[in-house]
């Protein structure tokens, strides 16, 4: 909730006007765009107006922070089940999620910026799940827009590149992951550097499904190099998977599918069934790419 937001519903639950409300300390139209969260207002000017609508400003303050922490506990629980929806690949998941954020008491702006990104996971499902599916452009270039239009490789950047690089081609692709590469190389941020392997993962597996090998060590030898971390550990083995596959095309070895094949039964062990199926599907494309050739 925003200042503009809790001024309108301290106003209506005093059940005066605008103009009554804001008084001779703001314009009644500069004020009305406070509430729509279209104009901000200083720090004195809210202090005399809370004074003069006879409302406690610590108490105002301490119902802001509140509620701030609420939404954000919200928005916690939303990115939990959205990417539970997107791991067991529930598109009606997603929508509901949609719906509770269209609910909610989030700023418009927010809300907005929110089901766009839930509408992009449902996208990114969709274009590679669905066979005949015409992706939806729009949304996509929205979605590049979003992410360009934060300044430098902040952690949201970098989750929000990561979840949408499907968007890009591989060409792109290359030249984004050059830049953070070039950023974040030498981070000791944790968060920063599971993002950072998250992407070089997503981008050896879709240049894999393009028949693009070549090079590809230069990724994963990246990833080794991170330390051993337990946050780290699902992206590195998925990673191993990755390079036990590209020893697999390249030299035909029987061993580098069985290594393979143990990582993906662990993972069914560890009760990730479903990451083990869509791994095990990925292994059975290679090396039907291999039996072709």
């Amino acid at each position: 909730m925003t200042i503009g937001e809790l001024l309108k519903e301290e106003r209506l639950a005093k059940s005066k006007t605008q103009k009554e409300w804001a008084g001779n300390i703001i314009s009644t139209s500069y004020y009305a765009k406070v509430e729509k969260n279209k104009h901000r207002i200083t720090a004195e000017d809210l202090l005399v107006l809370l004074h003069l609508n006879h409302i406690d400003s610590s108490n105002f303050f301490q119902r802001l922070e509140n509620k701030q922490d609420l939404i954000h506990e919200q928005e916690k629980n939303w990115g939990y089940l959205a990417t539970n929806a997107v791991y067991h690949h529930d598109i009606a998941a997603l929508k509901q999620i949609i719906q509770s954020i269209k609910d909610s008491e989030l700023p418009q702006d927010k809300k907005a910026a929110d089901v766009l990104e839930v509408e992009g996971m449902i996208e990114t499902l969709r274009v590679n799940l669905e066979k005949n599916y015409q992706p939806n452009i729009k949304l996509q270039q929205k979605l590049k827009e979003r992410i360009f239009n934060i300044p430098n490789f902040t952690k949201l950047k970098l989750q929000l590149y990561c979840d949408f690089m499907d968007f890009y081609d591989l060409e792109a692709n290359k030249q984004i992951i050059k830049q953070i590469i070039k950023e974040k190389a030498n981070t000791a941020d944790n968060q920063i550097m599971l993002a950072v392997s998250a992407i070089i993962n997503n981008f050896i597996s879709s240049s894999m499904s393009q028949n693009h090998y070549d090079g590809l060590d230069y990724y994963i030898t990246l990833v080794d190099q991170m330390p051993q971390l337990p946050e780290l550990y699902l992206i590195k083995s998925s990673i191993a998977v990755h390079k036990y596959l590209i020893d697999y095309h390249f030299h035909k070895d029987e061993k580098y599918l069985d290594y393979c094949w143990k990582i993906a039964a662990g993972y069914r062990l560890t009760g990730m069934k479903d990451f083990g199926e869509d791994v095990a599907t990925f292994i059975e494309q290679e090396k039907k790419k291999v039996a072709d050739n």
